[in-house]
């Protein structure tokens, strides 16, 4: 193993404590001190999530959610944003994750995970029940999404090596799913942060927090996968309240043996991955996160962004062939439901082709099950080739009709190549919120949440989502 900056010992094992250290590094955040592009990308990240909430608040997997919660509804609770509903803080933020992931519209990472969802669930239903300032849901916020990038960083040389020798997608060496792993870990730490638990309280909730990660990367494609995100959210949330009530769990989880890191990042996971993204915060521009233009996986954006392209040609006969990297779990000719759909290459090429334009309304059983769609996955021939990078950051998908048309991408309006400008994402966050908040407050928020950091407007940003 290669661990720098002395946490390295003779056989291998860090050396101190990983876990104080990292802690430590990010109760030292000091919004004041942070530069301007990262508070910048830290709110459009927060922004992108609200939008992505609001409109994941009418998802039937949160719908069933819902229902279930109700049965043993809490009048205490805090009211569930758009639902008559009450529950304690946990099952709330567990409804926030859900919904934020449920249509696969949050950003991503690379290494691939989803960060937003399980630390922005727990810190709104956290605002919802405790007077914290802008400024500390901010912090928490960006350190909760720092530790779980710097989490994936570190487990990257296992990651290569599985995928190379075992040809495994990164995050399927194993089989679990990064926002059930690193998500439960960021959760812990925003929520720590975030009702006051001082640091060793923290590494306490962050011990718990371990043995909680969890998200069966088999569960793809099914209503099942948003709860990975969901259960992340809930259950660093909860291990910061159970922590303060006394529950005591390991105060070195990242680095004793058994742990998180050797669990989940591998026998090569490197620690001061860990530490020097808290301490530089570099997850938020290195590589930075890709915003999603369509609610749908992230090798999706691209396939659609190739498949747009050839809208206006004509492709009502013919074969049709789909060039892409060896994602096995994307290879769904025939999806049964809306929420598999999502991770077809087949259906969303024929939705693009189709359709000329993808919303969140695109994805339902009705247009799955229209007979236009049910011919063009008839005609489609999708190959995964081993010699294109499968990698979201690399990879590119071909698109070829019988009539000799195609077209190549690399990307999407929000990748890493060419990312969202903040017209394009402004004009995301409206057509998710309108329906729900109207386009007054829609707009409102967009305002303050570029100044979250000031108490007044935080005030005044709780009470339009409350509210509703």
């Amino acid at each position: 193993m290669s661990y720098s900056n002395n946490h390295e010992t003779s056989n291998g094992h860090p050396s101190g404590n990983v876990t104080a250290e990292l802690v430590a590094s990010a109760y030292r955040l000091d919004i004041q001190a942070i530069d301007k592009k990262t508070l910048t990308i830290a709110k459009r990240m927060i922004l992108d999530g609200i939008g992505v909430l609001l409109v994941g608040l009418e998802h039937s997997t949160v719908k069933i959610l819902v229902s279930y919660l109700k049965e043993f509804e809490n009048q205490s609770g805090v009211k569930v944003i758009g639902h008559k509903l009450k529950c304690n803080l946990p099952d709330s933020a567990f409804i926030y994750g859900c919904a934020i992931h449920a249509m696969d519209f949050e950003p991503m990472f690379l290494p691939p995970t989803h960060a937003v969802s399980p630390v922005l669930a727990p810190l709104v239903s956290i605002a919802q029940a405790y007077n914290i300032s802008g400024e500390t849901f901010l912090k928490a916020f960006i350190a909760g999404i720092q530790f779980e990038a710097s989490l994936r960083i570190g487990a990257k040389t296992d990651d290569a090596t599985a995928a190379r020798d075992q040809h495994h997608f990164p995050f399927e060496k194993q089989g679990f799913h990064p926002p059930g792993t690193v998500g439960t870990m960021g959760s812990a730490l925003a929520s720590s942060i975030a009702i006051g638990l001082n640091q060793e309280e923290c590494m306490m909730a962050l011990g718990y927090a371990a043995s909680r990660s969890s998200g069966i990367s088999g569960n793809i494609g099914t209503m099942t996968k948003a709860t990975h995100c969901g259960n992340a959210a809930r259950s660093g949330l909860e291990a910061a309240l159970l922590t303060r009530h006394g529950l005591t769990a390991s105060s070195a989880i990242l680095e004793t043996g058994s742990g998180w890191g050797q669990v989940f990042g591998g026998a090569h996971f490197n620690f001061s991955e860990v530490l020097n993204g808290m301490k530089e915060l570099s997850c938020f521009t290195s590589p930075g996160f890709a915003f999603k233009k369509w609610p749908a996986h992230t090798a999706m954006q691209v396939a659609i962004n190739a498949a747009l392209q050839l809208h206006t040609e004509t492709h009502e006969k013919g074969w049709i062939k789909i060039t892409a990297p060896v994602f096995k779990y994307c290879d769904r000719p025939f999806p049964k439901d809306a929420d598999e759909a999502r991770f077809s290459f087949q259906f969303n090429v024929a939705l693009a082709l189709l359709d000329g334009e993808i919303t969140s309304e695109s994805y339902n059983n009705e247009k799955l099950a229209s007979a236009q769609i049910q011919e063009y996955l008839d005609r489609i021939k999708l190959i995964l080739e081993p010699t294109i990078a499968p990698d979201f950051g690399a990879m590119i998908v071909r698109i070829e009709l019988e009539n000799g048309v195609n077209n190549l991408s690399d990307s999407w309006p929000g990748h890493w190549k060419t990312p969202m400008t903040a017209e394009q994402l402004t004009a995301k966050f409206l057509e998710c919120s309108r329906v729900s908040i109207g386009d007054h407050d829609s707009r409102a928020l967009i305002n303050l949440i570029d100044e979250i950091e000031l108490r007044d407007n935080f005030e005044a940003f709780k009470s339009i989502l409350f509210l509703k």
